[in-house]
């Protein structure tokens, strides 16, 4: 797979791979944007979410939803995604469709265009979505709390990617305008194409189609992250109408490009995947404390989170008792280390799941995007899955021993709230 990978890169500055795979039928194109909430500024959170809204609205060529039509009037399928880091906008299509897929795409990246109506029609969307999935959703704002906790005011992760209610109701038309022209451009962006297509044929498209495109004027406005900003040995209490307490057990660990950064979704998996997880035996199997358990990495660029959480088995279960059980089973995972059998389970497990994400055109686009970007390596997801086979226990042990400290901690304990 790798020996077939074409990267170039337009005289625009706009990064292009192409990924042919003769057998497929159907195409997938990835474009990823170098712009997310960690781009915004304070006053303007949710602002890189809202602009993805805006993106499958009107362009020079576009009325009002053409976009998604033709794509499916083609047989075709696509949606996107807003990160702390990155906006991805992702198309399957049947392979033979590839130019069309380009020319929209081309056309989102030229001429993105709203009116304050679309603007104004977009900005209420966003809104109910909040009030629907955060404000009013049982749990659903313990993230936005443990942003404004873990990191310190005016860093780029001291809010969600969401924003809130308030900064997205105060967004103006004029401030999403400016970020497109920001950031929407070719020298900011990578475009994938993974699937039935001949490489030389995709080079002329995307030449002809993005190659007019202007870069930018200047640089894109970036942030600055210092290790400074996070915030360690941190326990909240947030009261909210839950029938049951939950704790999230956060821990600050490297970015994207962290050596450390496969150990850290390995530790991940062996703590919280499924019901052989140890923290699954220990918190509900053994103790009975938990109900439900798991471990997560949340991924940035600069820093992230590995969380455990817990939720409590009974409403009369204290927060505080399901914090301390965390910490016991991680302190034993320190002291004990991880057994061979273990970690070769987990390991299998990882592998499996990247060799599966792998099968399919879109997948490959993706991580090649991603990749590409961050660690200027398009090949580097058909190396990942022999990475992981190369992680030994001991080297998991001590990251754990480096990671699992009260100074690298933020606990987000929700709790019933006997007022609700």
């Amino acid at each position: 797979m790798v020996g077939s990978l074409v990267e170039s890169r337009l005289s625009n500055g706009l990064c292009l791979v192409i990924l042919p795979r003769p057998q497929t039928p159907v195409v997938a194109i990835v474009v990823l944007y170098r712009v997310g909430s960690q781009d915004e500024l304070p006053e303007q959170a949710g602002l890189a979410h809202l602009v993805e809204h805006l993106a499958f609205g009107t362009t020079a060529e576009l009325a009002r939803e053409e976009f998604d039509r033709y794509c499916t009037d083609a047989g075709g399928t696509n949606n996107a995604m807003t990160t702390y880091s990155y906006t991805l906008y992702y198309m399957v299509l049947p392979a033979y469709q590839v130019e069309l897929g380009l020319w929209l795409e081309a056309s989102r990246m030229r001429g993105l265009r709203f009116s304050d109506e679309e603007f104004a029609t977009q900005q209420r969307v966003i809104l109910e979505e909040l009030k629907e999935t955060v404000y009013n959703q049982p749990y659903g704002r313990w993230r936005d709390v443990q942003a404004a906790h873990a990191f310190a005011p005016g860093c780029p992760y001291h809010w969600e990617v969401h924003g809130s209610l308030e900064s997205v109701a105060a967004l103006r038309p004029e401030q999403a305008r400016a970020f497109v022209q920001q950031y929407y451009r070719p020298d900011n962006a990578v475009v994938v194409v993974c699937g039935g297509v001949d490489p030389l044929s995709v080079r002329e498209l995307a030449e002809q189609l993005f190659g007019e495109i202007p870069r930018g004027n200047s640089g894109c406005p970036r942030h600055t992250f210092r290790p400074e900003c996070r915030r360690g040995k941190v326990r909240v209490s947030v009261p909210d109408r839950v029938p049951v307490a939950a704790v999230f057990l956060s821990f600050h660990s490297g970015g994207y490009t962290a050596p450390e950064f496969l150990e850290l979704q390995a530790l991940a998996d062996i703590l919280g995947h499924g019901r052989s997880s140890r923290l699954y035996r220990e918190l509900v199997l053994r103790r009975g404390q938990a109900s439900q358990v798991g471990a997560f990495l949340d991924a940035r660029q600069w820093a992230s989170l590995l969380t455990c959480y817990a939720f409590a088995a009974s409403p009369e279960a204290q927060a505080e008792a399901l914090w301390e059980a965390l910490w016991d089973e991680l302190r034993q995972l320190q002291r004990e280390g991880i057994r061979q059998d273990e970690w070769q389970t987990a390991c299998n497990r990882l592998r499996t799941a990247y060799v599966e994400l792998l099968q399919h055109p879109l997948g490959i686009a993706q991580e090649v995007a991603f990749s590409t970007v961050f660690w200027g390596d398009p090949e580097r997801p058909f190396r990942v899955v022999e990475e992981y086979a190369q992680l030994r226990t001991d080297q998991l042990q001590e990251r754990a021993r480096q990671l699992f400290c009260p100074e690298h901690s933020v606990a987000t304990l929700v709790v019933p709230d006997s007022a609700g």
